[in-house]
């Protein structure tokens, strides 16, 4: 590859991670193209080298939010077993996630936004939830494969859950209380 060539893949990716972590932050009809840019550190012509629509980026943008986003469930999941599902949960219900959703999970992030986009960004979205599913799985020691599924769909949805609900409040305690009691129960609930 070129150095022109090379120059333009990393400003490519560079915009898709600062819109990556705004649809996470603010979801994707929160992206707007000329704050975007200027972000970048770009013109607002300087989109249309990169990308051919806003869909376009969209598309890419919510892909990389959610590839971003499950990097503590790829953690999880190689850590194993009861350590990394226990991991997840806490990681997952914390403060730190809770405050910094343009850092966090895609999944949670995004669900509202990508049933109503549909297309690319929904089949992003829907790819990624069963990737996650599988982690999750994976992690719960139960040899019944169809309870383990299913565990893992309840851990997920308590999870989405408990996360939005407590970046939702404008109490912080009841934030906090939300995210404890759903971590407690999850550890109860699928670790017995």
């Amino acid at each position: 590859m070129g150095t022109s060539q090379a120059a333009k893949a990393a400003t490519h990716d560079r915009i898709l991670d600062i819109a990556a972590a705004r649809i996470r932050r603010d979801g994707i009809h929160g992206l707007a193209v000329a704050d975007l840019m200027r972000e970048a550190g770009l013109t607002h012509g300087g989109f249309y080298r990169h990308f051919d629509s806003r869909e376009q980026l969209i598309a890419e943008a919510a892909q990389r939010a959610l590839t971003q986003g499950s990097a503590w469930t790829i953690a999880a999941g190689q850590l194993g077993g009861q350590r990394g599902f226990t991991a997840l949960i806490d990681g997952y219900l914390s403060i730190q996630h809770r405050d910094h959703p343009e850092a966090g999970c895609g999944v949670a992030g995004v669900a509202a936004d990508a049933a109503r986009a549909g297309g690319p960004a929904q089949a992003s979205y829907s790819r990624q939830v069963k990737e996650c599913l599988a982690v999750i799985a994976d992690l719960i020691d139960n040899p019944d494969q169809q309870a383990a599924e299913r565990e893992a769909v309840l851990t997920l949805s308590v999870l989405v859950g408990a996360i939005s609900i407590a970046r939702a409040v404008d109490d912080p305690d009841l934030s906090e209380q939300i995210m404890t009691s759903a971590a407690a129960a999850l550890k109860q609930c699928v670790l017995k």
